[in-house]
């Protein structure tokens, strides 16, 4: 299944703007591999990780959230720590949808001074994005 998500997202992870066709069909489809995905399949993903470009993990991320596997969790934490600003925002995005109760006090602390950081920069959409995590990290 590894195999078949590579495939499915490669071409849409070479550039910034992965097109129409990405956000209206293929994301779809890669989630639905995802969610069929074995515990072989999430560790070999976990390790090939560090080995693939930006576009490719923000591919990734914006597949995850509504997945209900606990790899979700895990998988976003570990690209989280990037400089890539849309990459962070992805993740920031998809955080809000995952239970968060497992996450310690002192993880949801940097991530809360993160978002803070965007904050001051962000678009009026992208503000309720941040603020609505914020939020979910104070209340969970």
């Amino acid at each position: 299944m590894y195999d078949k998500f590579e495939n499915c997202i490669f071409d849409f992870s070479l550039e910034r703007d992965p097109g129409d066709y990405w956000y209206d069909c293929a994301i779809l489809e890669a989630a639905d591999i995802l969610r069929g995905f074995g515990k072989n399949d999430w560790e070999l993903l976990l390790k090939q990780l560090e080995f693939k470009s930006i576009f490719w993990k923000k591919r990734l991320v914006e597949c995850l959230g509504e997945l209900n596997v606990s790899q979700e969790l895990e998988i976003i934490l570990s690209v989280i720590n990037t400089s890539d600003e849309d990459l962070l925002v992805a993740c920031i995005d998809a955080l809000r949808l995952l239970d968060l109760s497992k996450l310690g006090e002192r993880k949801k602390e940097e991530l809360s001074l993160r978002v803070a950081c965007l904050l001051t920069e962000a678009s009026p959409p992208m503000k309720r994005v941040l603020e609505s995590f914020i939020e979910k990290l104070k209340n969970g």
